[in-house]
């Protein structure tokens, strides 16, 4: 009688599935504290204007909305995007390398560094042809300098060199990491910031969280306060730009 070894790769695709759902709620516990100022009752009233699975909504509103954010994002991103597909460039090769030598047809190599160099300047177009900062272009390469400097110009062994390769094994560990360092800090909410123009003269300065039939819920900027505005209140509504 045979027996079957059990199978490992659902407990393995499963702790995986429960690490990212972990991460994606603690990112948005952590961004529900910081737009509220860390108040419980403000953070609780805001939860409210949520809808299940705006993770991804939180996370790209947060980087686009925060200019500091933003810079950071696109300074990093180039040259991880790059380091990654050097990464997968070189294990292409080895991979090559060990099936000539076994006699058999290469596996097909992994292109999401490609993709993502590819989605990276995509976005920093988008943001150098909005904004103008030309200047993000000399940050970004100087960031890449560094990369490649430490990769080709350190001696081999040596410590700078064995912790930059820590570094690119871990890499999307680190960048969970920095997102939800981000997710704490970052007091800017995800949404454009308004200037709402009441009919009794009073001019509210926030961020509208949610918009729904008959009244709109305002974040305020200064206070981090939830108010309920009547629709019937409102004469204007402005987004502030940064431009």
């Amino acid at each position: 009688m045979s027996v079957e070894k059990p199978e490992t790769g659902g407990r393995g695709s499963g702790l995986t599935g429960l690490t990212i759902t972990a991460a994606g709620f603690t990112f948005v516990a952590l961004r529900l504290f910081a737009v509220s100022g860390y108040n419980w009752h403000t953070a609780f009233a805001v939860l409210h204007t949520l809808d299940v699975g705006d993770t991804v909504v939180l996370v790209l509103g947060t980087v686009m909305a925060d200019s500091l954010a933003s810079v950071l994002f696109l300074t990093v991103l180039v040259p991880v995007a790059l380091l990654r597909m050097a990464l997968e460039r070189q294990k292409a090769r080895q991979a090559v390398d060990r099936a000539r030598a076994e006699g058999r047809p290469p596996e097909r190599p992994d292109v999401i560094g490609s993709l993502l160099l590819l989605i990276a300047l995509v976005v920093v177009v988008a943001y150098l042809v909005t904004f103008h900062s030309w200047w993000l272009l000399l940050l970004i390469g100087v960031v890449c300098g560094l990369v490649y400097a430490i990769g080709h110009g350190v001696r081999a062994g040596g410590r700078v060199r064995r912790t930059t390769l820590w570094i690119s094994r871990h890499l999307w560990a680190l960048a969970v990491l920095t997102i939800l360092l981000g997710a704490a800090t970052l007091r800017t909410p995800w949404v454009p910031m308004e200037r709402v123009e009441l009919r009794n003269g009073k001019e509210l300065t926030g961020f509208v969280m949610a918009t729904e039939p008959g009244f709109l819920k305002l974040l305020t900027e200064h206070d981090r306060e939830l108010l309920i505005v009547r629709d019937e209140d409102v004469i204007s509504r402005e987004e502030i730009t940064s431009d």
